[in-house]
This record gives structure tokens, sequence and C-alpha cells, in this order.
């Protein structure tokens, strides 16, 4: 992670996969609050939606039922259960835009202030941000995700958090940590998780009755190299055998 002069904190990771673009977009959603505004800039394919449904389902939206907006401009998702605040998610594409003017016929002021800071019962995420620079002009404590296409499979995303979400429950596990594999079920549990690296607390127990059974091998014969430092915790994936 790295700050510059603004208080803006950027994290930087490398996806390889859907699956972990999306558990990032949980993590990111764990931190989000009513009147949030994040913003998506990435060229066609980088996973901006792949990244909306991440952020959907871990609000309570089913991820099935998150689509690009491109032709329809803004899709509305209300929350089953309030969410800090938030009840609705509002995903807009704004592609085919030209300026701030054209967002009077979508019922912008549906979800945003004329200053450009979403409604105090929504987050509102969107594409193609800066299509509409000009409505957005308020809006200076919006995160932004940034998506590079590095090749068929891998995207270099990066978070850019503004200093006002410094002090927010959560962050400081989302810039310090990455999205992992349960070591137990092989599931995708996201930075902000409170069992993190474990999907659960049955995971976490299966974990530790692993160990006081005897159940973690090695496939090698130790050396003397292994001894030279403090042996691993059991919360450290890097030294278990599945891995």
């Amino acid at each position: 992670m790295s700050s510059n002069d603004s208080g803006v904190s950027t994290i930087a990771r490398t996806s390889t996969s859907p699956d972990y673009t999306a558990c990032l977009a949980s993590g990111l959603a764990s931190v989000l609050r009513a009147g949030d505004i994040v913003r998506l800039e990435g060229d066609l394919g980088a996973g901006k939606t792949t990244f909306v449904r991440g952020l959907a389902g871990a609000l309570g939206v089913a991820p099935g039922l998150v689509s690009s907006p491109t032709f329809v401009l803004v899709n509305e998702y209300p929350l089953g259960a309030e969410r800090r605040g938030i009840r609705r998610l509002i995903h807009m594409d704004a592609y085919r835009l030209n300026s701030g003017e054209d967002l009077d016929g979508i019922g912008w002021d549906r979800f945003a202030t004329p200053e450009g800071i979403a409604q105090p019962d929504c987050a509102v995420v969107i594409e193609w941000p800066g299509r509409i620079a000009d409505a957005l002009k308020g809006g200076a404590d919006a995160a932004t995700v940034r998506f590079v296409h590095l090749d068929d499979s891998v995207r270099q995303i990066e978070l850019d958090l503004p200093e006002s979400f410094g002090a927010r429950s959560g962050v400081s596990d989302l810039t310090e940590r990455e999205p992992i594999r349960c070591p137990i079920t092989g599931v995708w549990v996201e930075p902000t998780r409170a069992t993190y690296p474990f999907a659960g607390e049955k995971e976490k127990l299966a974990d530790l009755n692993r160990w006081f059974t005897g159940a973690y091998s090695i496939g090698r014969r130790a050396t003397d190299a292994d001894f030279e430092n403090e042996p691993p915790t059991p919360t450290d994936p890097e030294h278990r055998s599945d891995h």
C-alpha cells in the first residue's frame, strides 16, 4: 500500500481469476457506508462488472441479478437488509454519456445530490466516471478502482481509498491482506473477514484439530534449514502441507 500528499491510500493487487476480483470487491463492500461513491476505471472487458457482482453479493444482492447497465445506463438493487445505512446499490454505466448534463433524463437526482455526492441511503458504483466528471465534482471522498488488462486471465487492480476511509473498521485489513482461499474448504475469503484466512469458525477449529491430531505431514525429509527459525504458527497458510 502507498499514500500520497492528498491522503489517498492506493492498494495494488494482481488478480488471476474472476473469483479473486469478486473477493477483493467483497472486501471493499465491507467498508462501504451509505453515501459512498465508487468509481470504476478500465477498458471494456477489464473486470468491472465482475467487481460489481462481488460487491453486490457482499451487500446481500444476488450476484446473478447484476448485469452491466451499458444500455439501460442505471441498475438499482434494493438490499434485503440495511448495511451500514445502505438500502440501495446503484450501478451506473456512463459510457454512452457525454457530460453530466445527460444525467437529467435518467433520474440522477434520485441517486446523488447536485454536488455529486451519493444520496444518504445508497452506495453508487459508476463505470466510466470520466464521462460525467463535471457531475461528480463534489465527490472528492469517492473511492476509485482502476483495472488494467494484462492478459487473458490477469488484471492489475488498484484501489484508491480517500483519507476519510482511514478510520473505518476493516480498512486496515483491506490494505494489508489479499483475498485468499480457505485452507480447509478452498473457498475464497475476503481480506476483511473476521476469521481470515478461514471461511468461518468451523474451519478455524478444523484446522486446529488437524494440528492437535497430527494430521499435517510434509512431503520431504526435514533439513537443518527447517530448524533455523521459529516453527510456523497453525494459522500461517504458507507453511501448510496442502498449499
